[in-house]
Parts: structure tokens; sequence; C-alpha cells
């Protein structure tokens, strides 16, 4: 016997016995692995970004991202979007978001609102369907009629570069405003700016203004910053207001709807209404 062949068999002591192969019977015998008949598959969609990743930090679970997987909407959300408790307290929509997002270091509070309004759409039509019927008014008559809003045609906006406007490298945009001769600093507005807007009790332009502005004339001081965003002559403020919504990425809401009464054709913004969560079947 070779040296090999005693480290392969070794030599049958007392206490030893040989161990026979299992034949096929045997094998057949085993106990299968069979999978967990409560391990559900929930199917999931990947959502195309507006920002594109562009406008995270560094580190954040979606620099540089394009697109976000989402689970379908299940029993789970519709419990969340029909919680009277949530709906009270203004986050059922973000709750729901937070339990569809696949990626859980992902916060709904964290996305810019753009972002945030292509979950919501596209969470809507994989829940519901594209179809959207809610009631509209129409802006030549006055007339109020019911419409229908394609979802599916909802496209991201194209993001636009004005001359004026220079992005920096911590992705706010620098713009000069000729009455006032300011340079603005600003920054894009997440969905948690977009909950603070909503208990700002400062007026609507003066909301917006005072959350983007990061600096003025290069002063970061929020005293001074507050101080000159309400001396700001109104030619300003519209231009600073222009180009925010000029380079924040978003998913454009517009169609055109033809009016059931007089014929005329206006584009008009998709309404957030109940029915966009709440359709009446």
């Amino acid at each position: 016997m070779s040296r090999n062949q005693s480290r392969v068999k070794p030599p049958k002591g007392k206490n030893q016995k040989s161990v026979q192969p299992e034949s096929p019977v045997q094998q057949q015998m085993q106990p299968l692995e069979v999978a967990s008949p409560f391990n559900f598959i929930v199917p999931t969609e990947v959502v195309d970004l507006p920002s594109k990743g562009q406008y995270y930090p560094e580190g954040h679970a979606l620099y540089n991202a394009d697109s976000i997987e989402i689970k379908h909407m299940t029993a789970k959300e519709e419990d969340i979007l029909t919680s009277t408790t949530l709906l009270k307290k203004g986050v059922a929509l973000d709750k729901m978001l937070q339990s569809i997002i696949v990626d859980k270091r992902i916060k709904v509070e964290d996305l810019l609102i753009g972002d945030k309004n292509a979950l919501l759409v596209a969470s809507r039509v994989f829940g519901y369907g594209a179809d959207y019927s809610t009631q509209v008014t129409c802006p030549s008559c006055d007339s109020t009629y019911v419409t229908d809003f394609n979802l599916n045609e909802l496209k991201n906006k194209e993001l636009l570069e004005i001359e004026a406007v220079e992005k920096t490298v911590n992705n706010t945009f620098i713009v000069p405003l000729p009455k006032s001769n300011f340079v603005i600093e600003f920054r894009l507005l997440t969905s948690r700016d977009e909950s603070a807007m909503s208990s700002n009790k400062a007026s609507g332009s003066m909301k917006l203004l005072k959350l983007i502005t990061i600096s003025v004339n290069e002063q970061t001081d929020r005293f001074y910053i507050e101080r000159a965003l309400q001396s700001l002559p109104i030619l300003d403020v519209s231009i600073l207001k222009k180009a925010y919504a000029a380079v924040m990425p978003d998913i454009n809401m517009f169609q055109d709807v033809e009016c059931v009464e007089c014929g005329e054709t206006t584009e008009m913004g998709v309404p957030l209404s109940a029915e966009f969560f709440w359709p009446n079947f």
C-alpha cells in the first residue's frame, strides 16, 4: 500500500466502522431546502432622476446616480396613505415614499424636490395607472370640468444653463442682480426644506428666498442675508426666482388641456389633488 493510499483510507480500528457511500435512493431521501412560503417578492421599478445625481454631496447614496429603484405600492402603503394621524401631520406621502424606496440609506427628507416629485408620479403610475381624472378650471372662460391627464407623458425637465448663473463645486449657484448689485449664492431645496416652507409664516417669496440663499456678497450671516433680501427690488426678486427655477431639476408637470366649454387649449399643470393618490374607482 502506498503512502497516498494510507492517507486516503486509514486502517480500521476496533471502534471504527467502514462508511458506505449513500445509494441513489438514500440521496433522494435527503431533506430538500425549500424557500420559505412567507418570502414574497414585491415587483420593483427603476425611476430616472431629474437631477441625474449631480447635486448630491459626495458620499450620498444618490451621488452621481441617474436613477432610483422603488417597489410597487401594496396594501401596506395604502394604509399609510389613508392613516388619519399621518394625514393630519402632513407626512403621509413622505412615509409612503420611504416605504417603497429599496435602498434604505436614502432618506426622503434629503431628496431634492424635483427628484421627490418624480418618485410621487412614478409610484402613482405603478400603483393606480397613468390615467388621472381630476377637476380643473378653464383660465379663459372660468368653467369647471373634469379632464384626464396621462401621467406617462410627463417627462423630466431639461436642465438649462444660463450664462449669468455660475455653478460652484459645492453644487450651489451664483447670480449677480442688476438693480441692487448684490451677488447671491443659492442652493437647491430638499424635501426637508419643503416641509419647512409649509410651516414658515413668512410670505411666499420671502419663504423661498430665505431658504435658498446661502450668501449675499459673500456674507453668510443670517441677519445680514434677511435684511438684504427684504431690500431687494422686485426686478431682482424676479431674476433670482427665475434663475432658481431654470437650474432646479424637476419633472415637467404641464400638459395641454382643451376646455369642453369654450374649446380653448391651455397648458395646465397637473394638479396634485386628493384624487392623485386616492382615485375614485
